[in-house]
């Protein structure tokens, strides 16, 4: 077996909670951007989470691609309409762009 080391004596669940109680005790405006992915809707849980047990609203962002997958805007409307029911301010953009191709 490996030997580990341990540096601190807490977890990444809870090292994550205390840095987002961390932004909200400094800051009256929040908001948190998501793109439908696993590790965005983890971070809207967490800033959501605290947003209910504070009884504050923060702002969702959604930059709308228009190119995006139907399983994407799904879990977006998700996290706006569902995770947090009137703690959400929705901010979702949408608007046509063209990405550049290198190849």
């Amino acid at each position: 077996m490996i030997p580990t080391q341990t540096f601190i004596k807490e977890n990444v669940v809870e090292a994550a909670r205390r840095r987002v109680s961390f932004v909200f005790d400094h800051f009256e405006t929040i908001h948190v951007s998501v793109s439908g992915g696993k590790d965005s809707t983890v971070l809207a849980y967490l800033v959501l989470e605290e947003a209910r047990r504070r009884g504050r609203r923060v702002g969702v962002f959604f930059l709308d691609e228009e190119v995006v997958y139907r399983a994407t805007v799904t879990q977006v409307e998700y996290i706006m309409e569902q995770m947090a029911p009137g703690h959400v301010i929705p901010l979702w953009l949408q608007f046509p762009f063209a990405l550049t191709n290198a190849v």
